[in-house]
């Protein structure tokens, strides 16, 4: 931790009111201060932990921590025995017993100590009397106190966070009936506060009905006075709680009045002049609970949808906010916001997507989830940490996508029944390659659906699970606990599987396990980051998969890319002689292109069509792909036989009128 410098006449003067070293004389009060070492800990940071080596003692120069003992009855519970404030002594009665540390000590809020080392403390023993008799004088009290202490230590319930959203977790009845009121959330844990800790019963119910609406939490233990309890729910409590939970998203009845809400937010919120960083967590997740960063992030969110968005940026700049719309494909501006929105803001959208927000130097992922109706929304949120602060992208997930089906996504009936006939095969492997962003996932969910009955054991392994898919058993990877694609893929050849879908192919042990699994008579499907079909078999031999093994194993590979179509309410028709010749289309071909029109936002294109390249391996490809062939030997085989290359396809579709020449020159290399 950080050490600053307080001036020693402040340290004498803090050494001079605590009961052990009031009586110490000043020339050894100043040795004392000099052999002190200042530390400072951010909010929910523990100082020491129950269990842990006896080898400091601390004194609090600014700041609150609450000690806290593991509940012996219920080990998933911490019970807070009390709260140390200014000028308070901890730590002192390990260093005297040698004994580890019988409890844990928390930082609330900012807290600075001074620390004094377990050498430093004997010397004092055993130079001045005066100081055992203090110690002395300070175990016995402690001693005494216990043995009066029926219970453990109690706090005030108007002195703990009040977070309305946690509290109504638990119908009022239920409350009132177990005494038990789980009051804010930090940290990653709730804290429930209970008058009694040994109705484990109760307890166990409370916690699962929290865990309903916050799952894979953590809970800390608060005791509290009966007295005081009821007293809070007959006054305090009524006013706080509410019916409706305060992280309800209401898109529907939001996105109606969207054209003035950023001006109407903003006028709202009370800026004033210093910088973020003086705000401690607390003021922090305060501000990230008022309604005006509420209505912000949900109409930021409602915003995205009534616009069509992929994703959300929400970028901090020098000086301001930025909010980003990738829409088709293009990233557009939509907000600039106060810098001093930035921290409430992006703490808010971590409160709902259950991340950590005193967590800020290391990425984190997260998730939420809305419904429209019978329409189901997710969104895949993902925390940087950047220059000005931390970055959030969050791609937006629309679950009735993969109900569309492949002939929804192949516009060409050729290249459609390709694919169908690859997928319809009982075993082998299929590869979707193409840049981030390209519809890999809505291809291969796609292809899932089409052969998904219940006939079929179909499993997939993927990172993050982006659709849920009926029938299908989907296992989401997390790396923190070893659970990569190769181990899931281990496991699922010991399920029966008939179909596998992996995620991503990133590396050669996951790369092998799938080969493998196609050769033993398994249907896989799996992406590929390669540029086109060809190239596939290029990636995979860089991997270190034998050529041998990738020709024995293969069905085909689709590539794909995004492209953005014609606004089919401003399309108009033209002539350019000179496009013609460059793309090697026949003089007289109509081209079209989008004036722009209330429509499309004056862009000319609205939405986006695939463009595909599929390589169905037959004898000829695979033995070029046995013998190492490279990728340009493969390419013009493939073509030989039939195939419908990037290029091609997007000259289909610019026949047809759904994509412009400069789209088509934005997604594909065209050579003249």
């Amino acid at each position: 931790m950080p050490e600053t410098n307080m001036p020693s006449n402040n340290r004498i003067a803090l050494l001079r009111n605590t009961d052990i070293f009031r009586d110490l004389p000043d020339e050894e009060l100043l040795r004392l201060s000099a052999r002190m070492i200042e530390r400072s800990y951010p909010p929910n940071h523990a100082i020491v932990r129950e269990g842990a080596a006896g080898d400091a003692m601390f004194i609090i120069v600014d700041g609150k921590v609450e000690i806290r003992k593991r509940d012996p009855e219920n080990n998933d519970l911490d019970v807070t025995i009390t709260s140390l404030g200014d000028g308070a002594v901890f730590g002192e009665i390990a260093l005297l017993t040698g004994n580890p540390r019988t409890a844990t000590v928390m930082a609330i809020g900012n807290t600075k100590v001074l620390v004094l080392s377990k050498d430093d403390f004997d010397i004092l023993l055993h130079e001045h009397q005066s100081l055992s008799i203090a110690l002395s004088r300070i175990v016995a009290e402690r001693i005494e106190e216990m043995k009066n202490r029926e219970s453990p230590g109690t706090v005030s319930l108007n002195t703990l966070k009040h977070d309305e959203a946690i509290m109504a977790c638990v119908p009022e009845q239920l409350v009132r009936k177990n005494k038990i009121l789980p009051t804010s959330y930090a940290n990653g844990k709730i804290t429930l506060a209970v008058v009694d800790t040994r109705n484990v019963t109760a307890i166990d119910e409370i916690k699962r009905m929290v865990q309903q609406k916050y799952p894979k939490v953590f809970f800390d233990l608060v005791v509290v006075n009966e007295d005081d309890f009821l007293k809070f729910m007959d006054a305090e409590y009524k006013g706080l709680v509410h019916p409706q939970g305060d992280e309800a998203l209401d898109i529907e009845s939001f996105i109606d009045s969207m054209d003035h809400i950023q001006s109407d937010i903003l006028k709202e919120f009370a800026f004033e002049e210093g910088s973020d960083d003086d705000l401690g967590i607390p003021d922090i997740e305060k501000e990230a609970e008022g309604a005006p960063i509420i209505k912000l992030t949900n109409s930021i969110i409602a915003m995205a949808l009534k616009k069509g968005a992929s994703d959300i940026h929400i970028e901090p700049m020098e000086k301001e906010v930025r909010v980003r719309y990738r829409i088709d494909g293009d990233l557009h501006e939509e907000m600039v916001l106060p810098k001093k929105i930035q921290l409430p803001l992006i703490s808010r959208v971590k409160i709902i997507s259950k991340l950590d927000i005193t967590e800020r130097r290391m990425p984190q992922d997260g998730r939420i989830t809305i419904r429209m109706g019978n329409k189901s929304v997710d969104f895949r949120v993902s925390t940087v940490p950047a220059k000005f602060g931390e970055k959030i992208c969050t791609r937006i997930l629309d679950k009735t996508n993969t109900t569309l089906g492949l002939d929804k996504l192949i516009s060409h009936p050729p290249v459609l029944g390709i694919v169908r006939e690859m997928i319809k095969k009982p075993y082998g492997i299929i590869y979707v390659t193409g840049p981030t962003g390209s519809g890999k996932s809505t291809t291969l969910y796609s292809a899932l659906a089409e052969i998904n009955d219940v006939k079929r054991n179909i499993s997939t392994v993927e990172d993050p699970i982006e659709y849920d898919l009926r029938g299908v058993n989907q296992i989401q990877v997390n790396h923190d606990i070893g659970l990569d694609f190769a181990r899931v893929l281990r496991a699922f050849l010991r399920q029966d599987p008939d179909v596998i879908l992996v995620g991503e192919t990133r590396d050669m042990e996951t790369a092998k396990i799938a080969v493998e699994a196609a050769l033993t008579g398994h249907l896989v499907f799996t992406t590929l980051h390669a540029n086109d079909a060809p190239g596939t078999f290029m990636r995979l031999t860089e991997m270190g998969i034998e050529p041998f093994l990738v020709s024995a194993s293969i069905i085909g590979v689709v590539a794909q890319r995004l492209i953005r179509k014609i606004c089919q309410n401003c399309k108009q028709p033209y002539e350019d002689p000179a496009a013609l010749q460059f793309l090697g289309l026949p003089p007289g071909t109509t081209l079209y292109k989008g004036k722009g029109c209330d429509v499309c936002g004056k862009s000319g294109v609205k939405g986006r069509i695939g463009v595909y390249e599929v390589l169905n391996v037959d004898e000829q490809i695979r033995h070029l792909i046995a013998e190492g062939a490279d990728t340009l030997a493969i390419r013009d085989a493939a073509l030989a036989g039939g195939m419908v290359s990037l290029k091609e396809y997007c000259l289909i579709l610019l026949k047809e009128g759904a994509i412009s020449v400069e789209e088509l020159l934005r997604t594909v290399v065209v050579q003249s």
